[in-house]
């Protein structure tokens, strides 16, 4: 079994890279980046004779597809302008694997999953990904499901990476229209910051306001949970230093960013910013690195009104390697739903959401060997 890691270096994905060395029955393992220096060391660094790392140029899609051709899996963990790509190249060369993010176009690749005989699951990070199985989780302590609403505290730096930058800042665009929430039926866009809602994460997080951001979950928990489903919401919050600047973005139309002339040389705003956040220590820093995730369900238990809740919870900072307590929220789950895909521990070929494909009790045992803990209990009202 050759497995094929794509941005196996990069903050997510060396954390995936790490876990999957570690614990998986892998024959072969390639550490792909384009940071052909970083891997090289990381291959050093993990000492086993499974790996190897090879120069991934993923512009250069004719190259590409004639590496992903010998291998017989692949994780991605590439940021997520290139999901519907290395989806599209993986089905079509016999891949099966997992991708860190979601487009909802990846889904229109199941027919040819299913022909193929591979399987395929997008999403496959903290949320979306350990977030759909606790949600799946919640779902099925209750008899009826009317609502889900899933939370979560992603507690990092503003600027730790170009992309997760990006994404921090895209989320909160005012015409976004990805941002949506599930009612009745339909899916509806709202402004940033809509919805409001304070929630309990675990400790290191503590109660925090989360507001409605556009994220998977709201897309295929209504299509795949198994359950009739009334309303779905995503809300979300980053530590309080990163909701305080994307208030300011917003409040003085950053996100138009209309040319201004600065000494005769037109600059776009946005792109200042951008490059300003990137090149700044205090951009680089927070106080607590972690991640909270939690997932109310309410509907009916026994006849009566109830809601269950599901959250989870991993070690402080100072255990866990500092700010790699917050990437192995995301790169672990990674590395397991690789592994259990290629342990047939999947529903058969196709392209499926992590609620569609992996069992959330035998998921999040998986979690708990490496210190992330999911707890549920059900309360009636």
């Amino acid at each position: 079994m050759k497995v094929l890691i794509l941005g196996g270096v990069g903050a997510v994905g060396i954390e995936a890279t790490r876990d999957f060395v570690k614990t998986s029955k892998a024959d072969k393992i390639t550490i792909g980046d384009y940071n052909i220096e970083a891997a090289r060391a990381l291959v050093k660094e993990l000492d086993d004779e499974r790996v190897d790392a090879v120069k991934i140029d993923v512009n250069k899609v004719d190259k590409l597809r004639s590496i992903m051709k010998n291998y017989d899996f692949v994780i991605n963990a590439l940021p997520f302008k290139y999901d519907y790509l290395i989806t599209k190249l993986a089905v079509e060369l016999g891949l099966s694997g997992v991708d860190v993010a979601t487009e909802e176009d990846q889904f229109e690749f199941d027919r040819l999953a299913r022909d193929k005989g591979v399987v395929f699951v997008p999403g496959v990070g903290a949320t979306p990904g350990t977030t759909n199985l606790m949600a799946k989780k919640a779902a099925y302590l209750l008899d009826e499901v009317d609502t889900i609403e899933i939370f979560w505290a992603a507690f990092r730096c503003t600027a730790p990476s170009p992309g997760l930058l990006y994404v921090t800042i895209w989320e909160f665009d005012p015409d976004l229209e990805e941002r949506v929430i599930y009612e009745n039926g339909e899916w509806k866009t709202v402004p940033p910051f809509y919805g409001a809602k304070e929630v309990d994460f675990f400790p290191l997080i503590g109660r925090r306001l989360t507001v409605c951001v556009p994220h998977s979950e709201t897309y295929t928990l209504p299509k795949y949970l198994g359950k009739h489903v009334k309303k779905v919401y995503v809300r979300g919050t980053w530590p309080d230093e990163t909701m305080d600047l994307l208030k300011t973005l917003l409040y003085y139309g950053f996100y138009d960013n209309e040319p201004v002339e600065i000494n005769g040389v037109k600059v776009k705003p946005m792109d200042f910013i951008y490059r300003f956040l990137l090149n700044n220590s205090k951009a680089k820093d927070t106080k607590v690195w972690g991640y909270g995730l939690v997932v109310h369900a309410t509907g009916l238990k026994d006849g009566a009104g109830a809601k269950s809740i599901v959250w989870n919870e991993h070690p402080p900072p100072d255990e866990w390697g500092g700010r790699r307590a917050y990437f192995k929220n995301i790169g672990i789950p990674l590395s397991i739903g690789m592994q259990f895909i290629m342990d047939g521990k999947v529903p058969g070929p196709g392209v499926y959401p992590p609620e569609a494909a992996f069992d959330p009790d035998v998921f999040f045992s998986e979690l708990e060997k490496r210190g992330i803990k999911i707890h549920s209990k059900v309360e009636y009202m």
